[in-house]
C-alpha cells in the first residue's frame, strides 16, 4: 500500500471525487448533471489532469450531498479496503450499463 506521503492535494481530490461518486451509485454523466459540469470534465478530474476551482468543488460536493472539505481528505486514500471496493463497485457499474 502506498504511503500518505506519495499523493498530493489533486490526487486526494481525484480519489475521493471517484470515491464519493461510486458510492452513490452515479455515473460520470449523472454527476456531471446534477453540478452542471461536463461528464469529460468530471473524467479528467477523477483521472487527475487538472485541479478544480473552488466554485466547482462546491458545485460536485452539493451533487454529492456532502461537505466539500471531504472531498480534500485523505480518509479513503490509506483504506486500501475502500479503494478496492471502489474499483469493484466501478466495473459492476460498467457491466449493468
Amino acid at each position: 500500500m502506498e504511503s500518505l506521503k506519495e499523493y498530493v492535494l489533486k490526487e486526494c481530490f481525484s480519489i475521493n471525487l471517484k470515491w464519493y461518486r461510486i458510492n452513490k451509485n452515479y455515473t460520470q454523466e449523472q454527476l456531471a448533471e446534477l453540478s452542471g459540469l461536463t461528464p469529460k470534465y468530471i473524467s479528467d478530474l477523477e483521472r487527475g489532469k487538472f485541479s478544480p476551482s473552488l466554485e466547482k468543488i462546491e458545485a460536485i460536493s452539493k451533487a454529492l450531498g456532502i461537505d466539500a472539505y471531504k472531498l480534500l481528505m485523505t480518509d479513503h486514500i490509506n483504506d486500501h479496503t475502500n479503494l478496492e471496493n471502489v474499483r469493484a463497485r466501478k466495473r459492476k457499474l460498467i457491466i449493468i450499463e
